[in-house]
């Protein structure tokens, strides 16, 4: 089902091209971290996008990824992701992108694991677990990364801003068989709208 893009507001359409100007080529972790600070102004700005704009009232509220802009050789891309009350997402890996998940609107909870890289059945470690409300963000570089995330509201909506090394079309989600081992499945990530 096709769902209609969210209009994005030319002003924090600007400041978002201001914040990710420079981006693409080789991109080291310093890059990463000052990019995420670059966007953290980004919720403040007038005309943020808000998770309410994503859904309405006619339509069950489903999780929705809309491409907004993206580098012409597809060296980054950037995605508004909504979530809806209590979504919560498989673990899952980032095709060994970067990656920065910065929270809009709401709040997130990302459960952060690390897999040894067995491409039969992976052990992941467990890192850490955040709590993000506007202005935070999950924030990662190595290959191994791996999360989970989830609405934390039962009731209300959330909207993140997505920055990714490369094109985000396919991931690999992991279902666990047994203590810390996983099972891994093929993933093709879908987009629902576009506003390039």
């Amino acid at each position: 089902m096709h769902h209609p893009q969210i209009a994005i507001a030319a002003s924090w359409s600007r400041a978002l091209r201001e914040a990710t100007s420079g981006l693409g080529g080789e991109i080291t972790p310093k890059d990463v971290t000052e990019l995420r600070e670059a966007l953290t102004s980004l919720v403040w700005v007038e005309g943020c996008p808000r998770a309410a704009s994503f859904f309405s009232d006619a339509q069950a509220p489903r999780y929705r990824r809309q491409l907004i802009a993206a580098a012409s050789d597809r060296s980054y891309t950037i995605l508004l992701i909504a979530w809806p009350p209590g979504y919560v997402t498989p673990l899952h890996d980032h095709a060994e992108l970067w990656g920065i998940e910065l929270v809009l609107d709401g709040a997130l909870q990302v459960d952060e694991y690390f897999s040894d890289g067995d491409a039969q059945q992976p052990e992941l470690q467990p890192h850490r677990s955040l709590m993000l409300g506007s202005g935070d963000a999950a924030v990662f570089i190595d290959p191994a990364y791996v999360h989970r995330c989830r609405n934390l509201s039962a009731q209300q909506p959330a909207l993140s801003l997505h920055v990714y090394g490369g094109e985000l079309d396919r991931y690999q989600s992991f279902v666990e068989v047994s203590d810390n081992l996983y099972r891994i499945a093929q993933q093709q990530a879908v987009l629902d709208a576009v506003s390039i």
